[in-house]
């Protein structure tokens, strides 16, 4: 089998992108071929290869854990030298495919799709490096600066003295007692989203205010004040009609409230494109319903990172370079792909773990929590108030006959019913009360077909009674020694 690498890159002196082509054994495509005529230059000396887990720490949720090698090129006679400082690769798109010679290039099948960061050199070799998009969101999360230009009574952007340059807040679905942001001290306005919402509640030291009538647009929220004891609101703006007594704080939801539905809208404010995003249903209304409040300089990866967890859920960029998610599920259904023995260069197999006999969920987050409040704020919501979670828990108490040392989980997330909390406990009970194996194997690259995290598999084999349970694939690495994938079982 032959390899064929396209790399875009950025001709400085042409100031225009281009196309170039390496293989690990020289070759010309043909005149019918798509690209026609042209030289894949024997330069490669290894398989590109993406490692990649399903979870970056040890746990059950979160991003996926990649490990990007590089495009080596064989450059012992300088041949190459010009890619280090004739071209720019930042952000550049790679394509590898693997095929017979003998067949149209274009039929190739696509083993890895990805991004480049940099170039490097050595005597022998020139390295293009892979970027790990994962890292890419551990950037903080792009949103607009308080302008800090408030020219009294107006304006709601803050002073120098206050806000100027700070983060402007943002609201992904259903948050609690949120302590919003004070741009306009003279007009008393607040704000808790730079994004329209429905600010649904306004509290003064934790006594509720009477809402009003929304605004119509910023012109009429500055123009008029609310009764006193009142708010009014307009989008993710609040002004009050009265100087407050304590610290303000709101509840406040957007239109989209699942917590799949928020992971996607936040990879896609940090950059990731629609094209690019792989849907999953995972949304359940009522189950599923879940509020993220960014605020300061968090990153994207923190608030998916919270945003998985309400769903026991992985997400990241697959080997084809689409942001993919996904709930780890009990493997069921029809395998993706059946293995027998023979298939399999490499076999091991271990217990995933101990199994766990309790689990903890943490939901309904209260954004700011007050041990003090007013005196006149009820019992129930004082209590509510003085925590930061509600915490629902389920129970395997059975399985500590087995296994005395059998641990608890507690999952601490953005859900906001009682009924979400209960449905993720059972859910997370369930998986992680039974015995799991995990198994690691290596096969062909050109067995590996569709195979992706989350794809369920079966392998053939009298071992271990393995032809009897299902497995999910929860970790590979796509283009090792040898031409071979190894995949990372569990079930």
């Amino acid at each position: 089998m032959t390899i064929g690498i396209e790399v875009k890159a950025y001709d400085l002196g042409a100031a225009a992108e281009v196309t170039l082509y390496f293989s690990d054994e020289g070759f010309v495509t043909k005149p019918t071929d798509v690209p026609a005529n042209t030289w894949f230059e024997s330069r490669l000396e290894s398989q590109p290869r993406l490692a990649r887990a399903m979870f970056d720490k040890a746990g059950t949720y979160g991003a996926t854990k990649n490990t990007p090698g590089a495009i080596e090129l064989s450059n012992p006679d300088g041949g190459v030298d010009y890619l280090m400082t004739n071209y720019a690769f930042d952000g550049r798109a790679f394509t590898v495919r693997v095929g017979d010679k003998s067949q149209p290039y274009a039929a190739w099948p696509v083993v890895l799709l990805g991004v480049l960061d940099s170039v490097t050199a050595g005597d022998n070799t020139l390295s293009l490096v892979i970027r790990d998009r994962v890292a890419a969101l551990s950037t903080t999360l792009p949103r607009p600066k308080y302008a800090g230009d408030n020219v009294a009574p107006n304006g709601v952007e803050g002073t120098k003295d206050d806000l100027k340059d700070q983060y402007k807040p943002r609201v992904y679905g259903t948050v609690s007692n949120a302590s919003a942001k004070f741009v306009n001290t003279s007009k008393l306005i607040y704000q808790v989203s730079d994004q329209n919402c429905a600010v649904t509640a306004a509290y003064d030291d934790g006594v509720a205010l009477t809402r009003g009538a929304d605004y119509t647009s910023l012109v009429d929220l500055l123009a008029t004040a609310p009764a006193a004891a009142q708010f009014r609101c307009w989008q993710g703006y609040f002004r009050l009609g009265s100087t407050p007594a304590g610290q303000i704080t709101a509840d406040a939801t957007t239109v989209t409230v699942g917590a799949a539905s928020l992971l996607e809208q936040i990879a896609k404010d940090g950059g990731v494109l629609q094209a690019e995003i792989v849907s999953a249903a995972l949304d359940v209304a009522g189950t599923t319903d879940a509020g993220i409040w960014a605020d300061g300089d968090v990153t994207p990866q923190t608030l998916l990172d919270r945003l998985a967890n309400s769903l026991g859920c992985w997400y990241g960029f697959d080997r084809l370079n689409k942001f993919r998610y996904g709930r780890l599920d009990a493997p069921t259904g029809t395998p993706a792909a059946v293995f027998d023995w023979t298939d399999l260069q490499a076999l091991s197999v271990k217990v995933a773990d101990t199994p766990t006999w309790r689990v903890v969920v943490k939901y309904a987050r209260n954004y700011t929590v007050q041990a003090q409040p007013a005196g006149s704020v009820s019992q129930t919501r004082k209590a509510y108030l003085a925590e930061e979670y509600r915490q629902q828990a389920t129970e395997t108490a059975a399985v500590k006959t087995p296994w005395p040392s059998a641990q608890e989980l507690t999952f601490e997330t953005q859900l906001v019913t009682q009924a979400g909390a209960t449905a993720l406990a059972n859910s997370l009970g369930a998986l992680y009360s039974v015995l799991r194996l995990r198994v690691d194997v290596e096969i062909a690259l050109t067995d590996l077909g569709n195979l992706d995290l989350g794809s369920v598999v079966k392998i053939n084999t009298s071992r271990f009674n393995l032809s009897a349970r299902l497995l999910k694939v929860i970790g590979m690495d796509a283009g090792v020694a040898n031409e071979s994938a190894k995949l990372t079982l569990w079930g």
